[in-house]
């Protein structure tokens, strides 16, 4: 007996979401420019031409990403950060850091993905308009500046401080990726108070 319309679509979707799921690993684990249409293809058992059914390069699978996965429960707060300003825009930073840590392997892949996502010189333009609005590098600098002018922020150049937290959160992200557990959580008050002259303020 033939599938109706309904399974077929069904069947499309889950293979949709499958292709989606693997680009989620491979971005990443590779980061967007290393990622190639392979390491999408070749886990999820999936021939190119079924791929190019779904998707017409690894960008539109990106784009899906943005779309779909990346503007979620996890999206990193760069904008509400940036309103609250300061040592208040740290605090909700570290705050997100610390939940992240505790999610799903999914969920930190695409907290992962969207973290590290200024690493990537070869996105389109969607892809860098979400970059560019998701730029934790450049957003740790403002902060730790205004911080800094607060009085509360330890003396330096925010660009070094912020490529060391950005260090920071790599390692404890890729530690997570190794061993998952609790104890891999890098608690808030643990990752910037490191760089403060005091507690954060609740």
């Amino acid at each position: 007996m033939p599938r109706t319309p309904e399974q077929n679509q069904t069947i499309k979707d889950k293979r949709r979401a499958k292709l989606i799921s693997y680009g989620i690993k491979a971005f990443a684990v590779n980061g967007y420019d290393h990622t190639a249409i392979d390491d999408i293809t070749k886990p999820a058992k999936c021939s190119h031409g079924l791929f190019y059914h779904y998707f017409d390069s690894k960008e539109t699978v990106f784009r899906a990403l943005i779309d779909e996965q990346l503007t979620q429960e996890y999206e990193l707060p760069v904008k509400a950060a940036l309103e609250l300003g300061g040592v208040k825009g740290l605090r909700l930073l570290a705050d997100y850091a610390e939940k992240v840590a505790k999610a799903t392997p999914r969920e930190i892949c695409i907290a992962q993905i969207t973290i590290f996502l200024a690493d990537a010189a070869n996105l389109d333009d969607y892809g860098r308009e979400f970059q560019r609005s998701h730029d934790l590098e450049s957003t740790l600098v403002t902060l730790l500046r205004q911080g800094q002018e607060e009085g509360k922020v330890v003396a330096g150049d925010p660009t070094h401080i912020a490529r060391a937290i950005m260090d920071m959160v790599r390692g404890g992200l890729n530690r997570i990726n190794i061993r998952p557990s609790e104890e891999s959580a890098i608690p808030s008050d643990i990752l910037f108070g490191l760089i403060l002259k005091g507690p954060i303020e609740e």
